[in-house]
């Protein structure tokens, strides 16, 4: 399944196609919480025919210069080799986004990606599969010190780590080194979130988009638009510390065109249930601490003309 925008907490990327239903044709789309991109690429990729522009907007500069850096490839292999981050480097270098997202737990830009029982054994992996590096660790898992020569690129090294790990599995002859951990091995998140970046270089219709990084009353609103705004759910984490859901919505209430707010739920009257569709939570990186919410999609009853 394709993923849209960069590896992002409370990301649409999952339901972008059922939310992108509701939108009118118009001559622009405005994504005013643009978060991480996943709606406005998902705009690009499949609805750009709806419109003549597509707006993206994020309040939080670097995280728009991350999107930036990943339409241009800065991120692609043949440019980018990303280095282990360690625990202590991570917190040392929480102002670099690629670092804060890629390289945290759930993409939730404060905690380190990996447990301490499994960093280790996460960064040999690492290191075989970008560096070429096998310590102990790696040469018990690949049962080599050298690639195979067909084995050549990067996304060939994890698809045969992956191949390793389930032959281990099947043949039940996992090495005692690895046994509590083997389940962990095959997937390096980190590289997986990086590929997750890599796909924007193949963006087409870029004079179609435009990037702006302002607060939300800041962007000026052409005439004949759509605003989508992906706001800060209300009892969760603050936009930028200082988000005012009352100074929101009476904004979104006195526009004179179409504004759709995602929210858990909206008790205000001046705004009307368009759709509702179940997602997935995923709470921690364990199945059974999965629950369902119900996201739903506001409008302020507006149409253009």
């Amino acid at each position: 399944m394709s993923k849209f925008g960069i590896p992002y907490m409370g990301s649409k990327d999952t339901i972008a196609a059922s939310i992108a239903l509701n939108f009118p044709k118009a001559d622009n789309f405005y994504d005013l919480f643009g978060g991480g991109f996943s709606i406005s690429h998902y705009m690009l990729v499949n609805k750009s025919e709806n419109y003549n522009k597509i707006h993206y907007n994020e309040i939080k500069k670097d995280i728009t210069e991350l999107v930036k850096k990943a339409i241009n490839g800065d991120y692609s292999y043949d440019r980018f080799k990303p280095q282990w981050v360690s625990r202590e480097n991570f917190f040392k270098n929480l102002d670099d986004p690629y670092i804060r997202i890629c390289w945290s737990f759930g993409n939730n830009q404060k905690d380190y990606i990996f447990g301490t029982d499994i960093e280790e054994y996460k960064r040999s992996m690492h290191q075989a599969v970008i560096f070429d590096e096998f310590n102990y660790i790696a040469k018990a898992v690949f049962e080599f010190d050298l690639w195979p020569k067909n084995v050549n690129t990067i996304r060939k090294k994890r698809y045969y780590l992956r191949q390793k790990i389930e032959w281990f599995r099947v043949k039940n002859k996992i090495p005692d080194k690895i046994k509590p951990f083997i389940k962990q091995l095959q997937d390096l998140q980190q590289l997986g979130r990086l590929v997750q970046l890599q796909q924007l270089q193949q963006l087409e219709r870029l004079q179609q988009l435009e990037i702006t990084s302002k607060d939300y009353r800041e962007v000026e609103i052409l005439p004949n638009s759509i605003v989508y705004c992906d706001i800060p759910y209300q009892g969760t984490a603050d936009y930028g510390n200082n988000f005012s859901h009352k100074d929101f919505f009476d904004w979104a209430a006195t526009r004179d065109f179409p504004v759709y707010i995602s929210e858990y739920n909206v008790s205000d009257p001046r705004f009307k249930l368009v759709y509702k569709i179940d997602k997935r939570s995923m709470m921690s990186s364990y199945k059974e601490n999965t629950k369902k919410m119900s996201e739903k999609l506001y409008w302020n009853g507006v149409t253009n003309g």
